[in-house]
């Protein structure tokens, strides 16, 4: 079994349309059993997140609804309480490079932590690219939150990758995800020195190909109890609190 836990949902400007057809194709012809989805482009992050509630609905087997939250938004913290009650979202996402921040300056994130961790949902944080992404800035609420688990989007790729790896294993709460890592030093010395519960596969469909995110851990040869717990275990021990999704409202 494959569970990608990162990928995003193709949106058009035009029609203000989401690409269901193309997401559910692409994990057909990958053999991705399951995937967690957030839908990052649109014209709110509201409208945005209840796209992702109607794609949890109509298939709630194989879709995981990850919610998008912009701190820097008059309403977050109340998007947060309604996403959280919807029953349709098992992990939210916080992009400072995409809503243009500085993690350590945004005290609402606070806020938003805690709900999420009250809710026993995973928090997303993107790295890898510029001063607002490192993962540093994201460890200062590890730290404060303990009983929050956060997971490092794209492992720091080329930017902070090095110093990623050394940070994980200081924090039991962090965990990292490795689409747009491909660099084999930084992975070889990231499955050296992280435990092997604190990794996550994704593909960071559709802005990467699927098939190259898997066929990369091919190439490095890894043993396969390591490949187990990446490519399904420790996802299905990440998100095994949650009940399954339905019955809530993201109107």
């Amino acid at each position: 079994m494959i569970i990608d836990y990162h990928s995003h949902i193709k949106w058009d400007r035009d029609t203000n349309q989401y690409d269901t057809a193309a997401l559910l194709q692409d994990m057909e012809e990958n053999q991705i059993d399951k995937r967690v989805v957030s839908a990052l482009a649109g014209f709110s992050t509201r409208e945005q997140n209840s796209a992702v509630a109607e794609l949890v609905k109509a298939n709630p087997e194989r879709i995981i609804g990850s919610a998008v939250i912009n701190p820097k938004e008059r309403g977050c913290v109340e998007e947060m309480e309604r996403i959280a009650a919807s029953g349709y979202f098992k992990t939210i996402e916080l992009d400072s490079m995409e809503h243009c921040y500085y993690p350590e300056t945004m005290p609402v994130l606070d806020t938003i932590i805690e709900i999420a961790a009250a809710n026993h949902m995973p928090v997303n944080v993107f790295t890898g690219w510029g001063c607002r992404t490192m993962p540093a800035q994201w460890a200062y609420y590890a730290k404060r939150h303990p009983d929050m688990t956060m997971v490092l989007l794209h492992m720091g790729t080329t930017d902070f990758g090095y110093g990623c790896v050394e940070l994980v294993p200081q924090y039991e709460n962090l965990m990292v995800e490795t689409s747009c890592m491909y660099e084999f030093p930084i992975l070889r010395k990231a499955f050296s020195q992280i435990p092997k519960e604190r990794f996550l596969f994704g593909s960071h469909y559709p802005d990467k190909l699927t098939v190259c995110s898997v066929h990369t851990f091919d190439l490095l040869k890894l043993p396969e109890e390591l490949k187990e717990c990446m490519f399904c275990k420790n996802a299905e021990r990440l998100l095994s609190c949650f009940s399954k999704a339905g019955g809530g409202a993201a109107e």
